[in-house]
């Protein structure tokens, strides 16, 4: 009896055993199947961000051709919008231009010292824009205090402080901004853009805004001397080969000079030296543009990746940022 109870002991014993090596050996093959696909996650994600690297690299060329030939980031039709690639991915590009807005950075300027400084003109700008709105002038502060150096905001009170209170975890750049993300970490910006349709937006190298691009509402609040109206006529003679008032008949030549002629034909008086100040920001050619590329791989799953490029002041077309690619979540 005592035999067979031990013998009993210890088959028990050892297909007890054999069950938790049983067991562990399923934990294990699990947690390597685990680690199979997080390699292979990890493999597929480098191979979408090198195929969109290059994706990128062709918008970069295609972008300094056309500044090279034009001076001007000019996207016509022969510029290729969809691409597959070797993985069978599909990949197609949205691009538009990023400069027919008012670029926060333009309240700055660098002064001798290289050190930044409030533009007064860019200031009375923006201050005329949230007075035609008739919004609170708090978002131009709120701008201040994100790239200004200092920790104080107009009342003299820490900036941290109003950040935290109006629900912010992260702190101002206190320098120059980058990516039109930051748009959304600055207060009021957002309420803001949705009254006026993206009208701020951030440049890093080109604080112009191109005349051409705008609708006649963000031409009229952008020049505060001209009333809706005035804004409507001006787009009229700017998509016009010849302006009324160019020197001879043929086609214009699209500059301050000519540009201010007709402001001033429409006003019916001269601009007042204040007043031409403000055109300075004026431009007729792009010189920033933003992409956006979709990324279909080959099991339908999309991403989408954004990304931004500038006329550097080398005059080079350069690839400022990208953020992405983020996975789209079937809705």
């Amino acid at each position: 009896m005592t035999n067979q109870k031990q013998n009993g002991y210890v088959f028990i014993t050892v297909a007890v055993i054999i069950t938790i090596l049983i067991s562990s050996l399923t934990i294990a093959i699990s947690n390597q199947n685990k680690n199979i696909d997080l390699i292979q996650f990890y493999e597929n994600s480098n191979v979408m961000e090198e195929e969109i690297s290059a994706i990128e690299l062709v918008i970069t060329e295609y972008l300094n051709s056309n500044f090279k030939n034009y001076n001007d980031l000019l996207v016509n039709s022969s510029f290729q919008t969809n691409y597959e690639t070797p993985t069978n991915a599909k990949i197609s590009v949205k691009i538009k231009p990023n400069d027919s807005c008012f670029n926060i950075n333009s309240l700055f300027y660098k002064n001798s010292s290289n050190n930044l400084e409030v533009n007064r003109v860019e200031f009375e700008r923006l201050n005329s824009i949230t007075k035609k709105l008739k919004i609170n002038n708090d978002v131009i502060y709120s701008i201040q205090d994100w790239i200004d150096t200092d920790n104080v905001n107009n009342q003299n009170l820490e900036e941290s402080l109003s950040f935290k209170s109006n629900g912010f975890t992260w702190l101002p750049r206190n320098y120059l901004a980058v990516s039109n993300t930051e748009l959304y970490m600055i207060p009021g910006i957002i309420k803001f853009n949705e009254i006026v349709g993206d009208l701020l937006c951030v440049n890093l190298y080109n604080f112009k805004f191109n005349v051409l691009n705008l609708n006649s509402k963000k031409l009229y609040l952008l020049l505060p001397f001209l009333s809706e109206k005035n804004a409507e006529d001006l787009l009229a003679i700017l998509k016009e080969d010849i302006w009324p008032n160019s020197k001879d008949k043929s086609k214009t030549i699209k500059n301050i000079s000519n540009f201010q002629k007709e402001v001033e034909y429409l006003l019916r008086r001269p601009l007042l030296l204040k007043e031409k100040k403000l055109l300075d920001n004026v431009s007729f050619v792009s010189r920033s543009m933003y992409a956006e590329i979709i990324y279909e791989n080959n099991l339908g799953e999309q991403y989408t990746s954004s990304s931004k490029y500038e006329v550097d002041s080398e005059n080079i077309v350069k690839l400022i940022y990208r953020n992405g690619p983020f996975k789209e979540i079937p809705m």
